[in-house]
């Protein structure tokens, strides 16, 4: 069950950025295509560039934590034996659990904050810009989550003949 969940939302991250790299892409090059060849340009494609790439960091720290692709200092690690080594990265999943959960939390106040703002040219809600820090957060609990019901599930090495 947890493989097939773990699948499945790694598979949607995937998903996800794959779309909104594409996206990016596809406002750039209309950028471009209607500055330099109509002289014209859209006001609005900047702002939703930002929130675009927002939104990206935002599923990539969520899909890195859960591929385990992160960056990682591992000196500490190779230090210790295979018990500690597996102590320290079940307490490092539990520190991911809590900042996740801490700053999907806290973001919220954020979103009430700028929730009567508008957005530059788009006339938009100025929170929208802000909801992926809380979706980010929300995602790197539940990937330090599966993480930890995944490394809860395997032997301890030390006890292993």
């Amino acid at each position: 069950m947890e493989t097939r969940l773990r699948a499945l939302f790694a598979w949607l991250l995937e998903r996800l950025i794959g779309a909104l790299v594409l996206f990016m892409v596809a406002l750039a090059f209309m950028q471009v295509v209607l500055r330099y060849g109509f002289s014209a340009a859209i006001l609005w494609v900047e702002e939703i560039s930002v929130m675009a790439l927002i939104w990206l960091a935002w599923l990539g720290i969520t899909y890195l934590w859960l591929s385990r692709s992160h960056i990682a200092v591992d000196l500490l690690p190779t230090l210790l034996p295979p018990a500690g080594e597996r102590r320290l990265r079940l307490a490092i999943e539990l520190l991911g659990l809590l900042a996740g959960a801490t700053l999907a939390f806290i973001s919220l106040e954020t979103l009430e904050m700028y929730a009567d703002m508008d957005l530059g040219s788009l006339e938009i809600d100025a929170s929208l810009k802000y909801y992926p820090v809380t979706v980010g957060g929300v995602g790197l609990a539940l990937a330090a989550l599966l993480n930890l019901w995944q490394r809860w599930g395997e032997p301890d090495s030390e006890a292993a003949p």
